[in-house]
Order: structure tokens, then sequence, then C-alpha cells
């Protein structure tokens, strides 16, 4: 059954891409230089390689085998709080973060910060829906976990974490440029916490987590590059 979500997922990505594709108008400053594409194109690869072997079957005994080890060595403690941090990946955690920030940047003026972070949510999203109906991967089932009715590659959560995260990296170091490696770090440590989350819970292998940090994470490196969403000089 197609997702419900994929209309309109498919009708917002589409408009914000319009936006972001859209020259600039005449007498407006000129954007800052594009950013090197050498490290989405990276992470794109890795996301590539990670898929390959999927499909191959050659992660399968690497995948279970990390699974269990989590399980085995990891105190419940430390599960139990991850099993709450993974609520910062949801889908609506993430809308009514974007929405709310995309909103204030865009009341300060800030248009194409706001496009940027509206964009690379959306994008991310609708991406997430397409490969999970591409791959039909199932979840593991190592142990009682929660049922979920969807599909398994990539991790939602995860992907939409890296996202999320990335693209507000990318813009308070915009804002903010003396504090990067800050925004960056704290903005990978939220994607890695969110996608350990989903291997303790037990609903996702590792291959899933990995190419969907990797695919988010480019995915928002490029959504930056557009013509609406690069940073003014």
């Amino acid at each position: 059954m197609p997702n419900p979500w994929m209309l309109p997922l498919l009708l917002a990505t589409g408009y914000g891409l319009w936006l972001a594709l859209r020259q600039p108008r005449a007498g407006t400053a000129p954007a800052a230089p594009m950013p090197s594409l050498h490290l989405p194109l990276l992470l794109l690869a890795l996301a590539l390689i990670s898929t390959a072997l999927m499909l191959s079957g050659l992660v399968n005994e690497l995948d279970q085998q990390i699974l269990l080890s989590l399980r085995a060595h990891l105190p419940p403690a430390l599960i139990a709080l991850l099993g709450w941090i993974t609520h910062s990946g949801s889908s609506v955690f993430l809308t009514l973060l974007m929405a709310s920030v995309s909103g204030y940047l865009l009341a300060r003026g800030q248009r194409a910060n706001a496009l940027l972070l509206s964009l690379s949510g959306l994008a991310g999203a609708l991406l997430v829906v397409l490969l999970k109906m591409l791959f039909a991967r199932q979840r593991p089932a190592l142990w009682d976990t929660l049922e979920l009715s969807s599909f398994s590659f990539p991790s939602g959560h995860t992907m939409g974490t890296a996202a999320c995260a990335s693209a507000l990296a990318v813009v308070l170091c915009r804002l903010y440029p003396a504090q990067r490696q800050t925004w960056w770090g704290l903005a990978l440590g939220w994607v890695a916490l969110v996608g350990l989350s989903r291997l303790t819970l037990g609903v996702h292998w590792p291959s899933d987590v990995f190419t969907g940090a990797t695919l988010g994470i480019a995915l928002t490196l490029l959504v930056s590059r557009l013509p609406g969403c690069r940073q003014q000089p």
C-alpha cells in the first residue's frame, strides 16, 4: 500500500526545491562561494557502498553480531536512557523543531537559512520513504522489541536526525563561525546517540543506521549549495 505521506512530502519538497533553485532577484547581494563537493560526495559513496553490501548480504552476519554484542554489553541504565533519546529523532519532534527554528529565522529575515532547514528536513523525510519502499528490508527480530509496520533500510530516525542536525550546524556556523567545531560536534553527537538508540532497541540493523547517517548529512550539504539556500556574504 502506498505511503500516505508520499504525496504531501513530494509536493512540499518540490516547492522547496523550486524556491531554492530560483535565481536571486536583481540588486540582491551575490551568494558566498559554494563549499567543496568533496565531503558530500565521499558520504554518498560510503552510503552507496553500504547499500551494495546490504543488498549482497555480505553485512548480514556483521549486522547481527553488532546488535547482539551491544545488547549484551551495554548496561541496562544506558539502554533505558537511549530509549528516551530515540524520541529526539522522531518525525514529530524533528518537524516541530525545524518548523519553529525556520519560522524564527524567517521572521528575522534569514530566508536562505530558513529554506535550508525546511528543505533539508523535507527532502530527508521524502528520501526515507522512497528508499524504504524501494529496498523493503525487514527489521531485526533478534529479541522482543517494538512492532513497527515500516521497513528497516535506511533508519528513518537516524537519517532525519542527520539531515536536521547537520542543517542546524550549517546555519549556526554561518551565524557564529567561531564555534564551528562546537556546532558540528553537537550535531554529530546527536546523530550518533539516535543511531545507537535504534540499535539498542533492536529495530534497525547497523547498516541501516550507517547509511541513514551518511545520506542525511550528505543531503544537507548538497542542499546548502542550492542558490536559494547559500550564505549571503
